[in-house]
């Protein structure tokens, strides 16, 4: 049930967050914020896969689908703060 919960609140957060990088995207065209707008968006569909194969709904292991969501995310974050 914890585990639910603060898989849900991980979402909700991440979700708020790109709405935050949406409208500044939406105010100043740079690209970091575009690269945090897809960072969070894949970060919580993670969460989603995660919360489905907690629920049982899935019935095979997703944990390489949720290591490459990772793995993407991470860069994400990483090309949105590199300096040029």
């Amino acid at each position: 049930m914890m585990e639910l919960l603060l898989a849900i609140v991980t979402m909700v957060l991440s979700l708020l967050l790109a709405w935050v990088s949406f409208v500044a995207y939406r105010k100043s065209h740079l690209r970091p914020a575009l690269y945090l707008l897809m960072a969070f968006i894949l970060l919580a569909l993670k969460k989603v896969i995660e919360g489905l194969s907690l629920a049982s709904w899935i019935e095979r292991d997703v944990g390489v689908v949720t290591a490459i969501l990772e793995v993407m995310v991470l860069g994400l974050l990483l090309v949105s703060m590199w300096r040029r």
